[in-house]
C-alpha cells in the first residue's frame, strides 16, 4: 500500500492532469491541504487550467486561504472576462525554496500550456511527479483504451512523462462503495498499460477499514461540492 502523502512529499513539483471531469481540481486541492497538514510542506497551488472556466482551482480560493495555502491563478479568474492567460507569477515556482502543485487543463490547450514550462520542470533533476487522474464514469474514458490514448496525447503535447495514476472514479453524490470498488481493476489496468505507479483510489465517502486497506483507498474531501 502506498503512503501517498509521504511519497509525494519527496517531490518538489506535482502535476495533476487528466480528462475533463476526471476530478483533477478536487485532487489538486486535497493534495495541497493534506501535504501541509501531514508534512508541514506548503505547496503553491498553480491553476494552469486556462481552458475551462467552470471547473478550476481558482474557484477554491476561500478553502485555500482557510488552510494557509498559497496559490497562483489565471489573471482573469473569477471575473466576467474569459480570456485564457497564464500568470507571470508561475515562474516563481522554479526558485529553489518553492514547491508547487500544478492543476492542468484537460484538452490540447491545457497540455500545450504545461509544455511551455517542460524544460524548467525537467531541470528540477526529475524531482517532479506527473499524476494522471482517471474516472471510469466519464463517458469518453470509460474504457481503458481511450484513457491510455488520452494519456499519450497529454504526454506528447506537454513534453513530459506521466509517472503515476490516481483512480478518482465517482458519480458525485450518488457514489457508493460499489462504484468505487468496481473501478479499481479499470484503473490498475490503465496504470499497467502506461507502465506507471498506481497511487491508489480516492473516495469522498467512508468505506469499511478493511476494504480501504485491501484496495488502497484514501479519503478526500469534496471541495468542488457546489458543482454536483
Amino acid at each position: 500500500m502506498v503512503d501517498l502523502i509521504n511519497y509525494l512529499s519527496n517531490k518538489k513539483i506535482i502535476i495533476v492532469c487528466g480528462h475533463f471531469g476526471a476530478g483533477k481540481t478536487n485532487i489538486s486541492v486535497n493534495l495541497s491541504v493534506k501535504l501541509k497538514e501531514q508534512t508541514g510542506f506548503v505547496y503553491t497551488l498553480v491553476d494552469l487550467d486556462i481552458v475551462n472556466p467552470y471547473f478550476r482551482s481558482a474557484d477554491n480560493i476561500k478553502d485555500l486561504r482557510e488552510h494557509g495555502i498559497d496559490y497562483i491563478i489565471p489573471e482573469f479568474a473569477n471575473t466576467n472576462v474569459d480570456i485564457p492567460a497564464i500568470p507571470a507569477a508561475i515562474y516563481s515556482i522554479f526558485t529553489n525554496d518553492r514547491r508547487a502543485i500544478i492543476d492542468v487543463g484537460g484538452d490540447e490547450r491545457g497540455a500545450v500550456a504545461l509544455g511551455m514550462f517542460a524544460e524548467k520542470i525537467k531541470a528540477e533533476n526529475n524531482d517532479y511527479e506527473m499524476i494522471y487522474v482517471v474516472n471510469k464514469y466519464r463517458r469518453i474514458i470509460s474504457d481503458v483504451g481511450p484513457a491510455v490514448n488520452l494519456a499519450g496525447f497529454i504526454e506528447k503535447n506537454s513534453k513530459l512523462k506521466i509517472t503515476s495514476l490516481i483512480n478518482n472514479s465517482n458519480i458525485g453524490n450518488l457514489t457508493t462503495e460499489k462504484e468505487i470498488l468496481d473501478s479499481v481493476i479499470y484503473a490498475q489496468n490503465a496504470a499497467n498499460l502506461l507502465n506507471v505507479y498506481f497511487l491508489g483510489t480516492s473516495s469522498m465517502i467512508n468505506v469499511d477499514f478493511s476494504v480501504e486497506k485491501e484496495y488502497n483507498i484514501f479519503k478526500i474531501d469534496n471541495y468542488t461540492k457546489k458543482l454536483f
